[in-house]
C-alpha cells in the first residue's frame, strides 16, 4: 500500500540526510500550525503557501497542509505535508529552503533525470532507503534556495512520482519563471448527489429476499443504505456504500470473479478478511470514486448469492458507465 503521512515523514527525514555522515537523532519531528499564508511565493519562506486549498483538493489532498519547522543543523528545510483524502493515494511533502544550497541538501548527489513541469526544471534524486519507491523532485531557485516535492508508492514504485508531478505545475506557478497554474477543477463525481437507497426499488429489494425499504447512513467520506432480510432464512443484511471522493481500496487478494453489468465491472470477494459469512463486490466508478455492495449468508455455499443478484439491479440504476 502507499505510504501514509506518518510513514512518509519518517522517510523524509532519511532522504534529506541522504546517507551523510551526520548522526541521526531519534524521535519524531514536531509539527506546528502552518504560518499564515502569503502570496509572495518563495520569498515568504512558507512551504504551506506554495499550494492553495483549491489546488490541494484538486490533487485529492486535505485542503490544509501541516507545517514542520526546519532543522538547519540537520540540513532539513521547513516543509509542509498534505495528507491524502483517498487512502489509495499518497501524501505530498513540499520543502522550501531559503538559506541552504541544493547541492548540500542532496549531499552532492547527481539527479537521475530532469523534467520540465510548469515551466520549471525539476531534478529527481533517488532515496538511499526507498530507492524508486520514493520520489524526490527539486527545483533550484538560487544558489541558496530551492523547492522540493516528495511522494511515494511502495506497492507500485513506478507510480511514486504521480502525486509530486501532479503538484509540480501548481507549485511552479509560485516560483520565478514558472508558468501560470492550471485551473484546479474536475468534473463533479457521478456519485456526488446520488442516494444509495434509490439504487434498489422496493420491488427489487423484495425479489432479493429483503425488506422493501432501506435505511440510509454514512460518514464524511461515504453514504450508504442497508436493507434487512425479510425472513430468517440465513441471509444477511445488504448494504450499498458510495464513496464520491475515494477510489476503491487497494486489495492484495485477487477477486473470485469480475461481473460485468450495464457497462460496469464489479470485483467479487467472497469471505473478505476471512469472514466466512460475508461477501463484498467493489466497483471503480471513476479514478476517485467507488461503490461497494456488502452482504452474506450463514451458509457458505450461498454467501455471495444476494450480492451477485443485486449487481445487475444496482448497475442499471447507476449513472451510465
Amino acid at each position: 500500500m502507499r505510504a501514509n503521512a506518518a510513514v512518509l515523514g519518517t522517510v523524509l527525514g532519511t532522504v534529506l540526510l541522504l546517507a551523510s555522515c551526520t548522526s541521526v537523532v531519534t524521535g519524531t519531528a514536531g509539527t506546528v500550525a502552518a504560518p499564515p499564508p502569503s502570496t509572495s511565493g518563495v520569498e515568504s519562506g512558507e512551504p504551506c503557501a506554495l499550494l492553495s486549498p483549491e489546488e490541494a483538493e484538486y490533487l485529492g489532498l486535505a485542503e490544509e497542509g501541516e507545517f514542520t519547522p526546519g532543522e538547519p543543523s540537520r540540513l532539513l528545510p521547513p516543509s509542509c505535508m498534505w495528507s491524502p483524502v483517498d487512502p489509495n493515494l499518497d501524501s505530498l511533502n513540499v520543502g522550501l529552503a531559503t538559506d541552504l544550497p541544493l547541492v548540500d541538501y542532496v549531499d552532492g548527489a547527481q539527479p537521475e533525470e530532469t523534467v520540465e513541469l510548469g515551466g520549471i526544471n525539476w531534478s529527481r534524486y533517488l532515496d538511499p532507503v526507498g530507492d524508486e519507491a520514493v520520489c524526490l523532485l527539486a527545483a533550484e531557485v538560487s544558489q541558496t534556495s530551492f523547492v522540493s516535492l516528495m511522494s511515494s508508492d511502495f506497492t507500485n514504485p513506478e507510480k511514486s512520482c504521480e502525486v509530486a508531478e501532479a503538484a509540480a505545475p501548481f507549485v511552479a506557478a509560485r516560483l520565478p519563471g514558472g508558468d501560470p497554474a492550471p485551473e484546479p477543477t474536475r468534473p463533479p463525481s457521478p456519485l456526488a448527489d446520488l442516494d444509495p437507497c434509490t439504487l434498489l426499488t422496493p420491488e427489487h429489494a423484495e425479489e432479493l429476499g429483503l425488506k422493501p425499504n432501506g435505511e440510509g447512513g454514512g460518514d464524511e467520506e461515504s453514504v450508504d443504505c442497508s436493507w434487512d432480510p425479510a425472513d430468517d432464512s440465513g441471509a444477511n443484511s445488504l448494504m450499498i456504500t458510495l464513496y464520491p471522493k475515494r477510489g476503491a481500496l487497494d486489495s492484495t487478494d485477487e477477486p473470485s470473479e469480475v461481473i460485468e453489468a450495464s457497462g460496469w465491472k464489479w470485483r467479487l470477494y467472497p469471505q473478505p478478511s476471512d469472514i466466512e459469512t460475508a461477501c463484498v463486490a467493489e466497483l471503480d466508478v471513476t479514478e476517485r470514486s467507488s461503490a461497494t455492495i456488502f452482504g452474506g449468508h450463514d451458509e457458505r455455499a450461498k454467501v455471495c448469492d444476494t450480492v451477485m443478484a443485486a449487481i445487475p439491479l444496482v448497475s442499471a440504476a447507476l449513472p451510465a458507465a
